[in-house]
């Protein structure tokens, strides 16, 4: 009998699980002993992600969840019981490199330097936040990037259309759209820090190298032909293209053809060296505790999931 492995997923916020719903499609998870059992997190409202995801782990309803390097450090040291295993870098074309500010066309904005006190879209406590700051901090000191709460990509990007906002952090598929739109890319952003997972320290070592093995089956398919999976890709755009005014929704049938599928590094283990440095930066910039060791946060196990 399989063994299952329980994913939810945020279906505004899909394109981070979209590797996992690829190796699911293809049968990867079947073909390594695998089933997923899915489960639909799509908040009704604004969320606290944080405490969302903790306690769909906490309680079992989820084995794994992703986020950016400084946010799972934050949710593990905020918790019990878990801690974070692996690591997709960071390159040209990979999801975690989509990320952009966004302005309108003809605001006047030519640098960024010129968005100082100005409302920044974000989505506080996710990696928004976090890619913001270190993109923003180059140009202006931290206190006077105004960050505003808005939520979700697709919120976020309809926020700077409507003229809610003078700037929007947006990732694939958003940053997608605000360029078919005309908005205008004023800052790209540089970040080297991965995306990582965390799991549950009691979680089975032998499931998740399955889990593991079958999703980087599904990076390399995706990174291989990925024009053979825009189609599904996009049909899961839709569940936030549907909520859209009819302005937007009328982009929906010629970026269906062209949408992009980004790229993925392969999950990797996260080590000790990962941890000191992004800490410590958190530190330094009071966006995290200080006092914490990596024992507490990295994986004890990642090296064995990954051997």
């Amino acid at each position: 009998m399989p063994n299952k492995i329980n994913i939810a997923v945020n279906m505004y916020n899909f394109q981070w699980t979209f590797p996992e719903m690829v190796a699911d499609e293809l049968g990867l998870f079947a073909k390594h002993g695998l089933e997923a059992k899915w489960r639909d997190v799509t908040p009704s409202g604004t969320t606290d992600k944080a405490a969302l995801y903790t306690e769909l782990l906490r309680s079992k309803r989820t084995d794994i969840y992703h986020a950016g390097e400084w946010v799972c450090i934050n949710r593990v040291l905020g918790s019990t019981g878990s801690w974070i295993v692996s690591k997709s870098l960071p390159s040209p074309g990979t999801l975690n490199s989509t990320f952009s500010l966004f302005v309108r066309k003809g605001s006047g904005y030519s640098s960024p330097a010129k968005l100082k006190d100005k409302p920044i879209a974000i989505e506080m406590g996710t990696g928004a936040y976090y890619t913001t700051v270190t993109d923003l901090e180059r140009f202006m000191p931290r206190e006077s990037a105004k960050l505003v709460q808005v939520g979700e990509p697709h919120k976020r990007f309809l926020a700077l259309v409507n003229e809610e906002v003078e700037a929007a952090s947006l990732l694939s598929p958003w940053a997608d759209f605000a360029k078919a739109a005309s908005l205008v890319e004023i800052v790209k952003t540089t970040r080297s820090n991965p995306t990582t997972i965390v799991v549950r320290q009691d979680d089975d070592t032998d499931k998740l190298r399955r889990f593991f093995i079958a999703t980087n089956e599904a990076i390399d398919r995706m990174n291989k032909k990925p024009d053979d999976f825009r189609e599904l890709y996009f049909s899961k755009v839709e569940r936030a293209l549907s909520e859209m005014p009819a302005k937007v929704k009328k982009m929906g049938a010629g970026m269906k053809k062209t949408i992009p599928v980004p790229k993925w590094n392969h999950w990797v283990a996260y080590e000790k060296r990962d941890f000191d440095g992004t800490y410590s930066w958190m530190v330094e910039r009071g966006l995290a505790p200080s006092g914490h060791t990596s024992k507490e946060v990295v994986a004890a196990n990642a090296k064995e999931v990954f051997g």
